[in-house]
């Protein structure tokens, strides 16, 4: 099976910069063409506001080393560099999440990828929302809309609450997270 390669290093980043990461990714690492190319890639409308947020995001993504771009005329030739915490995700698994009309949930294919990516390489036993949220700059609404995505209609991950002694009841401590099957097609 066609893996994908992603980096520990990419959570953090905005969405418009990590959006461009995981079509590199998802592409094998390079990517060539201009950017209404790359907004219809992203299924966004190519208006001018929306080009100029990706020029941005690529100019940000090769200042900070995880880019290379080439221009010639009004065509792009990015390529991922890669960097020390590599991630592997099946393709198909990252094609289906890129395509998914999220429409009736309140997230984006770019929070559902960084939730899963942040669940994989977590080495953490009891973990929270408010922990995720931090370390991937998102809202902790986002991170539950995102494993609730993965869960129910990927069903690839699997929780279980934690909760411990306090007095006479119990009081949540955090959840248990793991990576289960691939995906379920939604």
């Amino acid at each position: 099976m066609e893996m994908s390669v992603f980096y520990r290093e990419w959570l953090p980043l905005p969405k418009a910069e990590f959006n461009i990461l995981a079509m590199l990714a998802e592409q094998g690492g390079t990517f060539s063409g201009n950017y209404t190319d790359m907004c219809r890639y992203l299924s966004v409308t190519p208006q001018s506001r929306n080009r100029k947020v990706l020029q941005t995001a690529i100019e940000s993504l090769v200042s900070k080393g995880f880019i290379t771009c080439e221009s010639r005329g009004r065509t792009q030739y990015l390529k991922l560099i890669p960097k020390a915490t590599e991630i592997n995700l099946p393709r198909p698994w990252v094609q289906s999440v890129i395509r998914h009309d999220y429409s009736s949930e309140d997230v984006a294919f770019a929070q559902v990828l960084k939730v899963f990516l942040w669940i994989v390489q977590n080495e953490q036993d009891i973990v929270t929302n408010d922990m995720i949220a931090k370390d991937l700059g998102v809202s902790v609404s986002t991170v539950v809309s995102a494993k609730n995505v993965l869960e129910q209609e990927y069903e690839n991950i699997t929780k279980r609450k934690v909760s411990e002694k306090w007095g006479d009841s119990f009081r949540s401590v955090g959840q248990e997270l793991a990576a289960g099957a691939w995906w379920k097609d939604p």
